[in-house]
């Protein structure tokens, strides 16, 4: 990556914050049950095993990931399917739990799975326009401007040209699993206190040509993250879910 100019007296330090994650690009296309995906039909067996809310009603498929298809992320599993869902309302579940589901074993028989999903979101501004696969690269990601810790660099700064270009190069944006969230107005509480540390996915508003016309509110995103403990523990109970607009 090269460095602006500006902060070249700032390389050792971002260097050192350095952490692999793995970009997402997610391509409109059809795709297998059991493949990497936003939107379409997740995998499944039988509708009536399809996630419900807590008020007993069908929640929002927003993605897939099988993690076969991606490089390998430190404490993440190797193998088997995360599912994420929210609640299907207006405002993409922001007040309510969401449901990361892990299907560690999983087959590949299209004649016993469902190839359509069996519920239709009611929301009419869905935060993306089409469903697609998920393609991934690896690549190794310096701390984002929302991230704790980076208000220790920042401090080092000397004027606001070198503020405004920290802020700028550092912005941890993009679709992908692992590395740094960019929470586009300011990072929530569980990720402030240290409740959940480790970003298991973030999508990113993506509305260019060939893309599935991403987009939350104004040119947002969405984070899910977890505790390290319960991503050791492949427990997925207590993830927590944000979004936010421009």
């Amino acid at each position: 990556m090269e460095f602006p100019k500006e902060l070249e007296k700032f390389r050792e330090k971002l260097e050192s914050t350095y952490k692999p994650c793995n970009e997402i690009k997610f391509v409109p296309c059809e795709t297998k049950p059991w493949e990497s995906k936003i939107g379409g039909c997740p995998y499944l067996e039988k509708a009536e095993d399809y996630p419900k809310d807590e008020n007993g009603n069908p929640m929002f498929f927003m993605a897939q990931i099988n993690l076969e298809e991606m490089p390998p992320l430190e404490d993440f599993p190797t193998k088997g399917i995360l599912q994420f869902y929210v609640v299907d309302d207006d405002v993409y579940g922001l007040e309510d739990p969401c449901k990361v589901i892990y299907i560690e074993e999983y087959i590949k028989d299209e004649n016993v799975l469902l190839k359509e999903n069996p519920f239709e979101s009611t929301n009419e501004y869905p935060p993306f326009e089409k469903s697609g696969r998920a393609v991934f690269t690896q690549k190794q990601e310096m701390i984002g401007s929302d991230c704790n810790g980076f208000d220790e660099i920042l401090a080092l700064a000397d004027g606001e040209e070198e503020e405004e270009a920290l802020w700028d190069f550092c912005g941890a944006l993009g679709s992908k699993m692992g590395g740094y969230p960019c929470f586009i107005q300011f990072p929530p509480e569980f990720y402030e206190d240290g409740t959940a540390e480790i970003l298991l996915l973030q999508i990113d508003t993506d509305d260019g040509e060939n893309s599935c016309g991403i987009m939350f509110g104004d040119a947002g995103n969405c984070q899910f993250m977890i505790a390290r403990e319960d991503l050791l523990k492949r427990d997925f109970s207590n993830v927590y879910y944000d979004w936010a607009c421009g």
